[in-house]
């Protein structure tokens, strides 16, 4: 019978076999090491990403706090201007105000008619005057109250004077004109 020694062989691919565990284990090692750097420089990648876009959105949002400052700045001015403007207007329409109320007297009154003061109080102008008669102190109390600027005409005081200097009779008035 022949014998055959099948030691060296069961041997050798037992060699085999842990060289093969151990070229897998390596590649699988390797292989995660491979696969963990790759999810390292990644992330790093990404952060790195992340950390400039964060940078530039804090540079970004300084310069448009100071766009907002010198938005609120130009705002500021503009209601400066505005309230200026204002100011203006109404100046204008108190300056042409009395130049309105003078003509509208003027364009009212008879020729025998003659005012001896006019008091601006605001809304309520008052009117002393005098009339040569009561019929020329009415037709001006009537013309006044035409025009749409005279909300109301009053009398107020109507009496029959001598005049000092031509030692005339007249009638001394006051109205009152509301506006």
């Amino acid at each position: 019978m022949i014998r055959i020694n099948l030691l060296p062989v069961r041997a050798a691919k037992r060699k085999e076999s842990v060289r093969f565990q151990y070229t897998v284990a390596g590649l699988v090692t390797f292989l995660a090491l491979a696969a963990s750097l790759a999810v390292y420089f990644t992330a790093r990648s990404e952060t790195s990403v992340a950390r400039d876009q964060i940078a530039s959105g804090k540079q970004e949002l300084s310069q448009l706090k100071r766009k907002i400052g010198e938005l609120s700045k130009i705002k500021k001015q503009k209601e400066v201007v505005e309230e200026k403007l204002k100011i203006i207007r109404d100046l204008e329409t108190a300056r042409t105000g009395p130049v309105v109320l003078f003509r509208i007297i003027e364009l009212s009154r008879p020729k025998k008619v003659w005012l001896k003061s006019l008091t601006d109080r605001g809304r309520i102008v008052v009117l002393e005057g005098y009339a040569e008669n009561d019929e020329d102190m009415a037709e001006f109390m009537r013309r006044l109250a035409r025009f749409p600027q005279i909300k109301n005409v009053e009398l107020d005081v109507a009496k029959r004077v001598t005049e000092k200097e031509t030692k005339a009779k007249v009638v001394n008035f006051v109205l009152k004109l509301v506006r």
